[in-house]
């Protein structure tokens, strides 16, 4: 017995060894280019550099203490949150609507579903320039169309009150094929007898929608409102492509500032000397600012998600704690 105890340790000793052979370039990739980045930009947002000196100057906690008192912060944070509220709801609500019109098969549905994939994997830069020209004011399509009803469309990306509401449905434009992809296999996962049962019994398709399929397809919807959450956060490209004049991407986040999000700002602050803190150690510090927020944001998620998301192998659990 014993002799055979020691060759199944010494097999799972290989087994591990090998395991752990293959897992070493990962493992070196994670180090190499995750954790060290993380451990040098929390340094560097304790130092002041231009990049021009040779090495940072130690500042202490005075990156932190202004990035409380930056009043930019708070406008930054605010588009930010514009853009989540508009952006982020349009694409689960519109991403929902397409799954349930193409995700039942039938006759050129597959054609349907390629030409809503298809602007997701297009560049954003190049879709945002595009764009830009589609809701020029005076010579792009789109305000044309309005005004052959008799009526003038805004400004889109001229107006504070348009510019963000505009970058928000074009990148719902872009993902909504991308959110309908998940959003059917969700749907296909729904088992045909539910939704049938309920029928049966008297429900409406809002009710059998609302009451059995949006609860199945509950983890789904979780994944897109987190990881959508974190792609609106870290927005950039949109806006550098559909606000910068000039073809300096310090003049983007136009008109007025409201559409200047956190990540561009960050940006700024990277490349501008020219302010007493700005620079690398106080762009990190926004960075970590982020990150930060990112994370609560989606620990809020992950919370609340408990009331909610339906997972098919739970079982709800009977009066007395009984199983």
């Amino acid at each position: 017995m014993r002799m055979v105890n020691r060759r199944g340790a010494r097999r799972d000793r290989r087994e591990a060894g090998t395991a752990l052979l293959f897992l070493l370039p990962q493992l070196f990739g994670l180090v190499a280019f995750i954790c060290v980045p993380l451990v040098v930009s929390l340094y560097y947002s304790f130092t002041q550099w231009d990049l021009v000196a040779p090495a940072p100057t130690f500042i202490g906690l005075e990156n932190w203490q202004y990035l409380l008192t930056d009043v930019r912060i708070p406008t930054v944070l605010w588009n930010t949150a514009k853009f989540i509220l508009t952006g982020t709801t349009s694409f689960l609500v519109f991403s929902l609507i397409a799954a349930l019109v193409t995700y039942r098969p039938r006759r050129g549905v597959a054609a349907y579903r390629a030409l809503l994939f298809l602007p997701y994997v297009l560049s954003q830069i190049a879709v945002g320039i595009v764009w830009r020209w589609m809701l020029n004011s005076e010579s792009g399509p789109i305000n044309q169309g309005i005004e052959l009803f008799g009526a003038s469309g805004p400004d889109w990306l001229l107006e504070p009150g348009t510019a963000m509401v505009a970058i928000a449905l074009v990148t719902t434009w872009q993902g909504i094929g991308y959110g309908m992809t998940l959003y059917i296999a969700g749907l296909n996962g729904v088992p045909d007898a539910l939704p049938e049962a309920a029928r049966i019994d008297g429900a409406n398709a809002w009710q059998r929608f609302v009451h059995v399929t949006l609860p199945m397809i509950s983890p789904t919807v979780l994944f897109l409102m987190v990881t959508s959450l974190i792609g609106a956060l870290q927005l950039f490209d949109p806006v550098v492509a559909m606000t910068t004049s000039g073809g300096s991407v310090a003049t983007a986040g136009g008109p007025n500032d409201s559409t200047r999000t956190v990540v561009l700002y960050m940006y700024n602050q990277m490349f501008n000397y020219n302010e007493r803190l700005s620079g690398l150690g106080y762009a990190a510090a926004i960075a970590w600012l982020l990150a930060l927020l990112t994370f609560l944001l989606t620990l809020l998620q992950l919370a609340f998600s408990r009331r909610w998301v339906f997972y098919e192998n739970e079982r709800p659990t009977p009066k007395g704690g009984e199983r």
